[in-house]
C-alpha cells in the first residue's frame, strides 16, 4: 500500500486486521503526504524491508498499530519526512526498530513499554 501527495487513512475493522508486505519491500509507504493508520498489524518482509516507510516531507500518524519487519525496520522516517506513533508496539525488527535519518526528519515513538519480570516487581 502507498499514498504519494495526498491523504489516506486505514483503520482497522477488526482485531486481527494485518498489512503483510511484498516479499523484500515496504509494506506501507508515505512518499510526501499524509497517512494515518489505526489499529494495524504491519509487516514488512524479506532483507531490508521495512513495515512503514515515511519520506519526502510526509507525515505518518500510527495509533495502536505493531510493527514488525524481521529484516529490516519497523519505522523508517527520511528526507524531512514526519512520523508519529502513539500506542502499540514495534518489535522483532532485523535491522531498526526506527531509523530516522536526513535533515528535518523527526519520529515521535510513544509505545506502550512491554510487561517484563523487571517491571512486574
Amino acid at each position: 500500500a502507498g499514498v504519494e501527495r495526498t491523504a489516506l487513512t486505514i483503520a482497522a475493522a477488526g482485531a486481527e486486521a494485518k498489512i503483510l508486505g511484498p516479499q523484500g519491500a515496504t509494506a506501507v509507504m508515505c512518499n510526501g503526504a499524509a497517512l494515518t493508520l489505526q489499529g494495524l498489524a504491519v509487516e514488512g518482509r524479506g532483507r531490508n524491508s521495512s513495515a512503514v516507510s515515511c519520506t519526502s516531507k510526509g507525515r505518518a500518524e500510527l495509533s495502536g498499530c505493531t510493527l514488525t519487519s524481521p529484516g529490516g525496520y519497523g519505522l523508517q522516517v527520511e528526507r524531512g519526512a514526519t512520523a508519529e506513533v502513539q500506542g502499540g508496539s514495534i518489535a522483532d525488527c532485523g535491522g531498526n526498530g526506527v531509523f530516522c535519518h536526513g535533515s528535518g526528519s523527526k519520529a515521535t515513538v510513544r509505545t506502550a513499554r512491554p510487561r517484563t519480570a523487571e517491571t512486574a516487581r
